[in-house]
């Protein structure tokens, strides 16, 4: 049990490990079993070997040897073997062991002196018939020393012996490679284990370099990137991956600050542009309470007060509402399903917006023409009522903040495959530098421009998601000769039928046309 309980603690422990340390660790292990099987392999292989060759050599010996020792026995010393003698391996020494008949075992040593004997096996005339070439391995009386011993039976003198030769040598052998094994083994497992940790954390460094962009990233600096290694490995796809996500975060949350930005200016704006006619509501509401407005013709002119202002909030509510609708980031949640897009000419709705504007101001030369030469019919898919009040608002603009009599100019025609609108003023234009931001919600290039000339800074706002959401763009430019001039450019119908080039018409038929006027 407290073996168990170590081993899982041991394991607990590395579980608990970095992701290195369990790497070198298991690269460690790999290495120590690899030697440690070649070693085992080595050995085992080595002694079967040298076992077999000593067994050859002793059998090759075995008829000398016994020859020898029965000669001895009889005392014929002209049979003996010396160490030079053939099948006699010089420095070995053998021991024979004779059991004569009725006299007691004898031992002959061969050819020289032995410190030690073998314990020997039980020897008997039976016993060597029945076990006649059994080769056994014992050890020596005095020591380890371990002996191989073949027994067998003189086939001569049918003298039963057993001939023994030493195998210190081949032990010694064996321990000289266990020893050699073992310490190549250990430098070899450490060198690895060397070698491993670096090549780990040499591995490692870039996910080392990955952990630490990420606490940078975590800390809110959303500009690191992860440097990514020369290689072409896994580590190199997964830096590249995270830079690409690490960049879309970035660009995600630079979408969010510049549209919660928007959002704060925007809810400013309109707080502000709300305020005054609260005020004024609020204000008529207390005279009305205090008494201060008795006279019916007060009553009506603060009730008249009232309704204005009522109106232009409710018109600026709208404008809001209108404005989330098109705006591209939510409109999949606000859909406009009541209009969908259907073929517009733009040039009727020219023509609709000049009528209206010179009913408007007939002080004014107002003029609908060609943006290339004589007006032609010029279809888009659009939302007509849309694209109506996008004309409508360019040149409310136009009238409201150019001089009395100044001429106004709506050019419709088509250029490059797509469809051109002009509304074009001579008043004191639009400075360079506001040009980029005369399309923001509640800006007014000019602080005079209040409610005292009826805005409510969103119409040139609304202009452009109208015309965004038409796949167009607008923009504004300065008039030859002074003023400003707004440039709607929208895509073409696709399936409109090919232009009449005798499909000419002028202000005059365009609106005649429209309204039944000859």
């Amino acid at each position: 049990m407290p073996a168990l309980a170590a081993l899982a603690h041991r394991a607990r422990r590395l579980r608990n490990a970095s992701l290195r340390m369990r790497l070198a660790a298991v690269l460690v292990l790999l290495v120590m079993a690899a030697i440690g099987v070649t070693g085992v392999v080595a050995t085992v292989q080595l002694r079967q070997f040298l076992m077999q060759r000593q067994l050859l050599e002793l059998q090759a010996a075995k008829p000398q040897l016994v020859a020898a020792a029965i000669a001895e026995e009889t005392h014929d010393r002209t049979s003996l073997p010396t160490a030079g003698a053939p099948n006699i391996v010089a420095g070995e020494t053998y021991i024979v062991r004779l059991r004569g008949k009725s006299s007691p075992a004898q031992d002959y040593v061969m050819p020289q002196a032995a410190k030690d004997v073998p314990a020997w096996p039980p020897l008997s005339a039976q016993e060597a018939r029945r076990l006649d070439g059994r080769t056994v391995i014992v050890k020596s009386v005095a020591s380890d020393t371990r002996w191989m011993v073949v027994e067998g039976i003189d086939a001569r003198s049918g003298t039963p012996y057993a001939v023994a030769a030493s195998l210190e040598r081949v032990d010694d052998i064996v321990k000289r490679l266990i020893l050699v094994v073992g310490f190549a083994g250990a430098s070899a497992l450490a060198l690895s284990a060397i070698l491993g940790w670096y090549l780990v954390r040499r591995a490692f460094r870039p996910l080392t370099e990955i952990e630490d962009t990420a606490r940078t990233i975590a800390d809110g600096d959303l500009t690191r990137r992860i440097p990514e290694p020369d290689s072409q490995d896994e580590v190199s796809s997964l830096a590249n991956s995270l830079n690409v996500m690490l960049g879309r975060i970035e660009d995600s949350f630079a979408v969010r600050e510049e549209s919660e930005e928007r959002m704060r200016q925007f809810v400013a704006d309109a707080s502000h542009e709300l305020r005054t006619p609260l005020a004024t509501v609020r204000g008529y509401a207390e005279l009305f309470r205090q008494g201060a407005v008795s006279k019916p013709e007060d009553i009506a002119s603060a009730m008249r007060r009232v309704e204005d202002e009522a109106a232009r909030m409710g018109q600026m509510v709208e404008n809001l509402l209108l404005l989330t609708r098109l705006d591209p980031r939510i409109a999949a949640d606000v859909p406009d399903a009541d209009r969908p897009f259907q073929p517009v000419d733009l040039t009727v709705l020219a023509a609709d917006t000049v009528q209206d504007a010179r009913a408007l101001a007939p002080d004014r030369s107002i003029r609908l023409l060609g943006t290339d030469g004589p007006v032609r019919p010029v279809m888009v898919a659009g939302d007509e009522p849309r694209l109506r009040q996008v004309l409508t608002n360019l040149v409310a603009n136009a009238i409201r903040y150019t001089p009395a009599g100044s001429p106004i100019d709506l050019a419709v025609g088509r250029a490059g495959g797509s469809a051109v609108i002009d509304v074009r003023d001579h008043g004191p234009g639009v400075p360079e530098q506001l040009r980029t931001r005369i399309f923001e919600r509640f800006f007014r290039s000019d602080a005079s421009r209040n409610s005292s000339t009826g805005g409510s800074g969103l119409g040139l706002a609304i202009v452009e998601a109208i015309v965004s959401a038409h796949d167009g763009r607008v923009a504004v430019r300065e008039t030859s000769g002074g003023g400003a001039t707004f440039h709607l450019v929208m895509p073409l119908l696709t399936d409109e039928p090919p232009e009449d080039p005798q499909a000419t018409h002028s202000d005059a038929q365009v609106i005649g046309q429209r309204h039944g006027i000859d």
